[in-house]
């Protein structure tokens, strides 16, 4: 049988190791939310009001898609072949080239 000194020290070590996971986890989810926040800032440099909102909705819709959209919106800011903002008119054409390209039917509808 083991004595306390012993159990107190398997607890502790147990504590430790719970506080160690805890902290990663944390410091996880914090570079999660700044990349996340980097991610909203270059959109809203290259997007429209409208367009954010289009996105917005895309993103209800379908996660995979918006991910796509993006990806391939920051990639055009940082290569710089983004001369002006993109309103939601030309989103939707390249939503549509990102339809084409996946095949699936699916249609953009403004109420």
């Amino acid at each position: 049988m083991m004595d306390k000194d012993e159990i107190k020290k398997i607890r502790e070590q147990k504590r430790k190791e719970l506080q160690e996971s805890q902290d990663v986890g944390q410091r996880e989810r914090e570079m999660e939310e700044k990349l996340e926040q980097k991610k909203k800032q270059a959109l809203r440099k290259v997007l429209t009001k409208d367009a954010r909102e289009r996105l917005n909705r895309v993103k209800l819709a379908n996660q995979d898609v918006a991910q796509q959209l993006e990806t391939y919106l920051i990639q055009l800011s940082q290569s710089g072949q983004l001369r002006e903002k993109i309103d939601e008119d030309k989103l939707k054409k390249i939503l549509k080239s990102i339809k084409n390209e996946t095949g699936r039917e699916w249609n953009i509808k403004r109420k």
